[in-house]
């Protein structure tokens, strides 16, 4: 073969190599074999300026399999924690998303903390109303997304001033002796709303709820929880985060008949560690207990 026919099979190689090249990445880039990301939508600018915003976003609410790519900023969403923390182990925050309907879930999110989800929580049969405590490392946006039935992410927050390192530091459980007999104790109280199919239901569970922050201890927490009434009817579920309090007490209002005498408590932890409570709900309530 001479040196002019080499020459032509060569080129004729490489043409072919950049022609499959260019038809490739053509179908790549319009969604052939499965490939195509989602197209970005402009993120609506954060009212809290937290440089972790998109990272937020992105993380969180984007990549949520259920959203349509809509963020939303938007105030009718109540979140409430106090300007300055006292205490950065227990924070309280709550947030109230009564004002969106339909609901599916509740993501609350502390941008700067080292680990920022908190917890979400699916009001399934229950206001979309929630309380809880959390651990702070550092002064950081509280914020909690709400998606919609329509794939709308609905996004509302506060600024929460803090000392630090409450992520960090050890459980104060191991101080007793006697901690593993009571892990994962449930308590419990129940106030009916009077004239209304509607709750509100207090508990707490004994748990250190570890970061794995802590020098030599591992992360160790509530996991996720599930709340049925006494008809078998799911009340709402929660998948809880790292930075959620030692002991955690939550708050939530579901929705119950006058027939329902009870609401059972269910969740696990991330060791596997499984518990359960019920919690009686009283025929009526007093005065004082629904007094607002």
């Amino acid at each position: 073969m001479s040196f002019s026919e080499i020459y032509r099979l060569k080129r004729q190689l490489v043409l072919m190599l950049c022609t499959f090249i260019l038809v490739a990445y053509g179908s790549l880039s319009s969604g052939g074999l499965n490939a195509a990301e989602p197209e970005n939508k402009e993120l609506p600018k954060d009212v809290l300026n937290s440089i972790m915003w998109k990272s937020v976003a992105t993380d969180y609410l984007l990549s949520d399999k259920n959203s349509n790519g809509t963020i939303i900023m938007n105030s009718a969403i109540k979140v409430v924690a106090p300007k300055d923390a006292e205490d950065q182990l227990n924070v309280p925050v709550s947030v109230d998303a009564t004002a969106i309907k339909n609901v599916r879930k509740i993501l609350v999110v502390a941008d700067l903390n080292p680990l920022p989800e908190v917890l979400t929580y699916e009001p399934l049969n229950a206001a979309a109303r929630i309380s809880f405590r959390i651990k702070v490392d550092q002064g950081t946006p509280v914020r909690a997304a709400v998606l919609d039935a329509e794939g709308v992410w609905h996004v509302a927050g506060t600024y929460l001033d803090a000392s630090g390192g409450g992520c960090s530091q050890p459980a104060l459980a191991y101080k007793n002796d006697d901690w593993v007999k009571r892990l994962a104790e449930v308590r419990g109280k129940i106030w009916r709303h009077l004239g209304k199919d509607q709750a509100t239901l207090r508990f707490s569970i004994r748990h250190p709820m570890d970061t794995g922050l802590a020098d030599g201890i591992p992360a160790f927490y509530v996991e996720n929880l599930k709340l049925t009434d006494s008809a078998g009817k799911i009340l709402g579920r929660l998948t809880v985060h790292e930075p959620v309090s030692e002991n955690p007490t939550i708050t939530v209002y579901p929705f119950i008949k006058q027939t329902i005498d009870k609401i059972q408590i269910k969740g696990r932890d991330n060791e596997g560690n499984l518990f359960k409570a019920s919690v009686p709900v009283p025929v009526t309530s007093t005065r004082l207990q629904t007094r607002k």
